[in-house]
């Protein structure tokens, strides 16, 4: 996966309180990164897991990862939990984005980067981002 953020170097990462979007900020500025989903569904990030030898990092690598499927509910609106990781290698440990799409099961999300050119947010809005921007502790 090519990604804008390889060979950057993070200086700090901060979340959405929506739990909608990541900023990284990098030698060359702050990116905003968006949980994005199909239509009529609703994606945010579930957790984050920082370099182990913290920030600033340089980063090497980015690629999507395979989750394990929820169970899902029997409720009566058939819902439906997808569950999406990203995975950031960085020369101080990695960064591993865990996030989520629930929908009628149809439905999909991802993430939207900066270099995408694409962000939908949702039929409804739903997945806009306040961007209230909160520190992301370890």
């Amino acid at each position: 996966m090519s990604n804008f953020l390889i060979g950057k170097t993070i200086k700090g990462l901060k979340i959405a309180d929506d739990k909608k979007a990541l900023l990284f900020i990098t030698d060359d500025g702050e990116h905003i990164v968006k949980v994005d989903g199909d239509c009529c569904s609703a994606s945010w990030i579930e957790h984050m897991e920082l370099p182990a030898l913290g920030f600033p990092a340089k980063v090497n690598a980015v690629q999507e990862l395979d989750m394990p499927n929820l169970p899902q509910s029997d409720d009566d609106y058939g819902d439906v939990t997808a569950v999406y990781g990203c995975k950031i290698s960085t020369d101080k440990g990695e960064i591993v984005i865990d996030y989520r799409n629930e929908s009628n099961g149809y439905y999909g999300g991802n993430l939207s980067w900066p270099d995408d050119g694409y962000f939908y947010g949702g039929v409804y809005g739903q997945n806009v981002s306040n961007e209230n921007w909160i520190e992301i502790k370890e």
